[in-house]
């Protein structure tokens, strides 16, 4: 059985990662020509290396173009075995012997990274995989790496044990295998600087310092030096900035020039100071050195120094691919909660505002839903284009997962800032995306909240946003929303109630009570339809609570599917009993959102209905709210259409009361609609709601829809009901919801009322004077004293006419 040598273990890579490289080594040697001429033509630019192969001919340059292609290929196959990492260290010692310094061979390296990371961010495959090639091929550049200095470093010893100490501080972190893992490169780099100072007598100390957005150098580690308060602002001159600008070394050595202050602040006098500039764009830092002996770095080489920051240069890649969104680009949950602790601080001192926001895109799951991931991916590249141009510098868009994103907004004077901004972010992306053959129209909603009017820590500020999205979500999304502490109350409102629902569920507390629905035809067979099951919550002091006080519950992800599994297997299981005592009552189960459209919400409801094969399907009603099947329209009208092949019927609750129209009714394959009691309440009093009542049952009934009016109250609303066309009806004046232990003695009292006249459906002007007719009745017997006033008895602007 064939085992890893000692290098590979070192660097955490197995068999089964050199099989998944196997697996794609040809696409990562595509065009290795090309990466081998961008090798040389690297080494060309510059005059140290250049200088190196002056005197090549054409024939030999082609010639170490093509071994160092051979070499780029067989490195993808080589896994790193003995007998390849030993020849790796004899290129290494000819390496020595031609002067090409390890610095220029270790600043090559990044371009193979480059290269085949590039592969990876342009090839489809999943994104575990890639994530897994990322880590197998940076340590496989490590390793050949290491094996290169290691010879480097053999033929070396004998003429400068200064160098020495330096490769094996190199060498000693590229085997540490705890600073292999550690992918914020801290304990590597960090390393690197402790060893220079624990290995070489000649140096003071050493230490990284990395940029931050308000151009100051942050050290993120000293060894030999005390750090508290260090830092380095940008000024002309300065040695470290110098280096950053030239992206090249700079020492500066005591007695020629100025001395930096904050070299002064540290206490000790060196001799000389090295600067060693590595990173791009926003993720740039200086590694630098310092030493008590003068001319320490002409004669060691300073160069030998640089593969310190070629490493670094490796270590803050990975790390900037770790704190960024792939799709995206822009910095991801963990860089964002960084920048937001370290914006508190900045606003802390400046006495200014800094706004923290979470923005929401509202309709993105339709269009993941209707067009395809793709096109999400692309929806979410297209946001992001849109919303950066109205941004400043200095300010952070994030992606903090899925379509949600954060805000950061430094150095405001004013709350009217935020506000500004949020507003131009909701306008612009109020436009249509192209898409290609599509367009998609969708909005955002924001939740933002203002430090230090909030002091909270940087997740309390983040959690306020989000409880303030929340609030610009409930109240019709596509506008912002400040966080105010009445809405932390409401928040805690609510998870109260959650778990109130929560133990009642454990604790067997839930239960259910139904209200009858009765039809007035006067037609043969019961007048009774059927009974709607409604929740109710037993907090055991002998008050049952109603779903209005259960605030989000129902609906919420953790808790609705177990609520609908209960109130699926309590109402069948009743309905199955009824049956077998010969009362064939139709039941009617509110099922959420949430449950509804979970994809084992088929499987729950086959389940719960095999439990139970006494009760006939078509006497089960599952019933959903208007605004489910708004919101996710396509998935709800799969859904119904799986229940309506399982033969039970379905019936749309509260129409009315969202933002559909009527043409719903049609797509939707539902075989009930309920008028929602908000509109039947005043049909008696106000002539808007009994046209829009009347639109509906009209509607319905030319579309073969059963309607059932919600809300009845009195014998008038039941007249006046059945005479525009709606004999269904379910309401307080029929019967207050019950135990399911009343239903029995309910139907055998019950006595319908005598029929009225015939439905008119002539005509609107028919029918605002039937419901004139009744408003009249009803305001002469409020005078008689036997019925209340009406809230209201002229129509709206009556006195203008």
């Amino acid at each position: 059985m064939l085992t890893s040598p000692p290098t590979t273990s070192f660097l955490g890579l197995t068999e089964a990662d050199f099989q998944l490289l196997d697996r794609h080594r040809e696409l990562m040697a595509q065009s290795t020509d090309s990466l081998t001429r961008k090798f040389y033509d690297y080494l060309l630019r510059y005059p140290a290396t250049a200088a190196v192969f002056r005197d090549f001919s054409q024939e030999r340059m082609e010639h170490l173009i093509q071994a160092q292609a051979a070499h780029a290929r067989d490195l993808l196959a080589s896994h790193l075995t003995p007998q390849w990492l030993h020849a790796m260290a004899d290129i290494g010692a000819r390496h020595y012997s031609l002067g090409v310094e390890p610095s220029w061979v270790t600043g090559a390296y990044a371009l193979y990274w480059d290269y085949w990371d590039d592969v990876l961010a342009h090839t489809e495959m999943d994104s575990a995989e890639r994530s897994d090639l990322r880590r197998i091929l940076f340590r496989l550049l490590l390793g050949d790496l290491m094996a290169q200095l290691d010879g480097y470093a053999a033929s070396a010893r004998e003429t400068d044990a200064e160098r020495t100490a330096v490769f094996g501080v190199l060498l000693e972190m590229l085997t540490d295998h705890q600073a292999m893992e550690d992918l914020s490169g801290s304990r590597l780099l960090g390393g690197i600087c402790s060893g220079l100072v624990r290995k070489n007598a000649h140096v003071a100390w050493a230490g990284y310092f990395v940029r931050n957005q308000e151009d100051i150098l942050i050290p993120q580690y000293l060894d030999g030096a005390h750090r508290q308060g260090l830092h380095i602002p940008k000024s002309p001159g300065d040695p470290a900035w110098e280096a950053l600008e030239r992206r090249s070394p700079v020492i500066w050595k005591n007695g020629e020039g100025r001395m930096p202050v904050w070299l002064g602040s540290l206490g000790k006098t060196v001799a000389e100071v090295a600067c060693f500039p590595f990173g791009e764009a926003d993720a740039q830092a200086v590694g630098i050195v310092a030493t008590w002996q003068k001319g320490y770095f002409q004669r060691v080489g300073s160069s030998y120094f640089l593969a310190f920051a070629h490493i670094g240069d490796l270590v803050l890649r990975l790390r900037s691919q770790a704190l960024r969104d792939p799709l995206t680009g822009l910095p991801n949950r963990q860089l964002f909660l960084d920048r937001l602790t370290h914006g508190r601080e900045q606003t802390s001192r400046r006495e200014r505002l800094l706004g923290v926001g979470i923005l929401d895109l509202d309709g993105f799951k339709e269009v993941n839903d209707r067009w395809g991931h793709a096109a999400g991916d692309e929806l979410l590249r297209q946001v992001v284009a849109r919303i950066s141009p109205l941004l400043r510098t200095g300010d952070t868009l994030a992606r903090l997962g899925g379509d949600e994103f954060g805000l950061l907004l430094p150095d405001l004077s004013q709350i009217d800032d935020i506000e500004v901004i949020c507003e131009r972010i909701l306008e612009e992306l109020r436009r249509p995306f192209d898409l290609g053959n599509e367009a998609a129209v969708i909005s955002a909603s924001i939740g933002f909240t203002a430090y230090p009017l909030d002091d909270g820590d940087p997740e309390t500020l983040l959690r306020h946003a989000d409880t303030a999205l929340y609030a610009a979500k409930g109240e019709g999304k596509d506008q912002f929303r400040r966080h105010t502490w009445a809405m932390d109350a409401e928040t805690e409102h609510r998870a109260a109630a959650r778990e109130q629902v929560a133990c009642a569920l454990r604790q067997n507390r839930l239960l259910l009570h139904y209200q009858p629905i009765v039809s007035t035809e006067g037609a043969g067979g019961s007048p009774v339809l059927g009974v709607e099951a409604l929740l109710r919550l037993d907090p055991g002091d002998g008050n049952l609570r109603l779903p209005e006080s259960f605030g989000d519950s129902l609906d919420h992800p953790r808790l609705s599917r177990e609520i609908g599994r209960f109130v699926l297997e309590s109402a069948i299981a009743q309905a199955e009993r009824w049956h077998a005592e010969g009362l064939p009552l139709r039941v009617a189960v509110n099922i959420s959102g949430h449950h509804l459209l979970d994809h084992r919400f088929p499987t729950d409801l086959e389940e719960a209905l095999s439990r139970h094969p006494g009760l006939p399907v078509d006497h089960l009603e599952i019933e959903i709210t208007e605004t489910t099947h708004l919101q996710y329209f396509e998935q709800a009208r799969l859904a119904l259409e799986q229940c309506n092949r399982l033969g039970l019927r379905t019936s749309l609750d509260d129409f009315g009361t969202g933002n559909a129209s009527l043409s719903y009714l049609q797509r939707l394959p539902a075989h009930t609609i309920k008028v929602d009691q908000s509109f039947v309440r005043d049909i008696i009093n106000d002539a808007r709601d009994l046209a829009i009542v009347t639109g509906v049952i009209t509607t319905a009934r030319m579309l073969g829809l059963e309607v059932i009016a919600e809300g009845v109250k009195t014998q008038r609303h039941a007249e006046l009901l059945r005479g525009i066309g709606c004999t269904f009806l379910q309401g307080y004046w029929i019967a207050r919801p019950m135990p399911a232990a009343q239903i029995p003695g309910w139907i055998a009292g019950f006595q319908p009322t005598p029929s009225g006249p015939e439905p008119i459906l002539a005509g609107a002007s028919e029918e605002l004077l039937k419901g004139h007719s009744h408003r009249v009745q009803q305001f002469a017997a409020a005078i008689e004293g036997r019925d209340p006033f009406p809230d209201h008895f002229l129509e709206g602007n009556a006195e203008r006419h």
